[in-house]
């Protein structure tokens, strides 16, 4: 199949396929397919024709040692086990494969300036709220790097926000041994002075006693969750964060730490 017949094909299953989202789901859905149980499909097509996959490899210029494993890996049935790969070269095979179609994507995604960002909508406390994140399948552009810097202070606000609402929540600094230190809104935002992206998520859960001093825990949706995250990134290149921790005032929701 030619690479023009590819992307048709692919266009038919999704007409956002030359989106941020539309290329970051073509993406997740290639890495899914030796595993496809729990995964929901955006391009079915790469269930129903299999050639797809490694055509998506040879989008770009390719070499000779790409168009041996090509041919090596379509000659192979065994490449489709749900269950894995049989042997080392099958899974290498799979995953050189997978690399040219992530350079690949990310070659159009330069090419048609494609943004590298999603918005994502949270709705914590009552508090709804969206702000830019960065894709963790696409690579972010220029302008990208501004948008998510630019939505700092935003992000800030909305989790001191949520900190501040009846009943407060606990403020704490986490540091490098994860050991939590309670801290102000004030060295919160001194902290995103600095950073180049923030993200905010939280968690909650169900807990259960099992034993005479043993509970487990079961993730749960709560409109007031038991700790919300906050995270800020003091760079691009992913080495650098600083950790901030909101603990609902009720200790009895924290019995896991």
């Amino acid at each position: 199949m030619s690479t023009v017949s590819v992307f048709q094909t692919l266009l038919k299953d999704n007409p956002e396929l030359f989106t941020s989202e539309g290329l970051s789901a073509l993406l997740a859905d290639c890495l899914h397919l030796k595993f496809t149980q729990h995964h929901k499909f955006t391009y079915p097509s790469l269930l129903q024709d299999k050639s797809i996959y490694p055509d998506l490899a040879q989008a770009g210029n390719i070499d000779s040692q790409t168009e041996k494993i090509i041919r090596r890996f379509k000659s192979n049935p065994a490449n489709w086990r749900i269950d894995g790969c049989l042997t080392e070269q099958e899974a290498f095979d799979f995953l050189f494969l997978f690399r040219k179609i992530c350079d690949n994507i990310h070659a159009i995604q330069q090419d048609m300036s494609i943004s590298g960002v999603s918005q994502r909508c949270v709705a914590y406390r009552d508090r709804l709220f969206s702000y830019p994140v960065a894709n963790d399948q696409l690579q972010l552009l220029e302008c990208d790097r501004a948008s998510l810097q630019n939505a700092v202070p935003g992000v800030v606000e909305y989790f001191l926000e949520l900190v501040e609402i009846p009943q407060a929540y606990n403020l704490f600094s986490v540091d490098q041994d994860e050991r939590k230190i309670p801290t102000t809104a004030l060295a919160v935002r001194e902290a995103a002075a600095q950073a180049f992206r923030a993200e905010i998520y939280a968690e909650s859960h169900q807990w259960e006693q099992t034993g005479a001093n043993y509970w487990e825990g079961s993730h749960a949706c709560k409109q007031d969750p038991d700790q919300i995250h906050l995270c800020l990134h003091l760079d691009w290149e992913e080495e650098e964060f600083v950790f901030f921790d909101a603990h609902h005032p009720d200790l009895s929701r924290c019995l896991g730490g």
